[in-house]
């Protein structure tokens, strides 16, 4: 059965999005979003995917800043996670609208346009909308390059691939908080930046991901084999544990 171009070129479309927006966890990693009422955060789907877990962050909200970071290594306190990074964030919040437009233009206009008013001169001013919507994303990302800690090599680099991918575009948001990262350990990012409630689900998510970790590792005999000097998975896996109980009541 041949499926319509229209419905092909809608597809494509969704698929690019989507495909853009998700992530692929490691079990030690943790994916932290700036939502209205603070900050989310999520250790991915329970199900593994080539031992990745798979995230996929809300495909109707593509203006919220993502990070990811990992709780294994124990890097860094977390302690000035919220002053350090709200500058960085502010930045991204002017890219916040372009993104909305591009979701509004790309996901909802053109399949309307497609299937509703097909007409060339409509189609053609969708086009030149879309990419207007990106070149002004580019001269944002272009101007604020030094804020976001982008040379001018990255910055005309993310700005070629918008254009080359429109799709692609209305994650820029997503991408530019997820190439900057956070230098943290994610164990005490996550609890100075979340609430109590959402600390609590998140503190239930890590301790299920280190239990699945320590079984697996005690199975293979890693335990026995570690010594008081060596720094293996399974002592990680511990100190990330008793870092969890640390903070439980903090």
């Amino acid at each position: 059965m041949n499926l319509p171009m229209e419905l092909l070129l809608v597809i494509g479309v969704i698929a690019f999005y989507l495909q853009d927006s998700m992530l692929w966890l490691h079990y030690d990693e943790v994916a932290l979003v700036r939502t209205r009422r603070g900050w989310a955060a999520s250790v991915g789907a329970r199900a593994q995917l080539r031992g990745r877990h798979p995230y996929l962050p809300n495909p109707l909200m593509p203006g919220r800043p993502l990070f990811r970071s990992g709780w294994l290594s124990g890097a860094g306190d977390g302690g000035g996670v919220r002053e350090n990074w709200q500058a960085f964030v502010d930045v991204l919040d002017r890219f916040r609208g372009g993104c909305r437009v591009l979701w509004l233009l790309l996901l909802f206009a053109l399949p309307v346009l497609l299937f509703v008013y097909p007409h060339p001169l409509a189609l053609l001013t969708l086009l030149g909308l879309v990419y207007a919507g990106i070149a002004s994303l580019v001269l944002g990302l272009w101007r604020h390059r030094d804020a976001l800690g982008l040379s001018r090599r990255a910055a005309a680099s993310i700005g070629f691939e918008l254009f080359c991918c429109p799709p692609y575009a209305i994650n820029l948001v997503r991408r530019l908080s997820l190439r900057r990262g956070l230098d943290v350990d994610a164990i005490a990012a996550a609890r100075h930046l979340l609430d109590d409630d959402g600390w609590r689900g998140l503190r239930k998510g890590i301790d299920a991901r280190i239990a699945t970790a320590l079984a697996f590792h005690e199975s293979v005999g890693e335990g026995e084999r570690e010594t008081g000097g060596r720094d293996g998975t399974a002592t990680r896996l511990r100190r990330a544990r008793a870092r969890l109980e640390e903070l439980q009541c903090v």
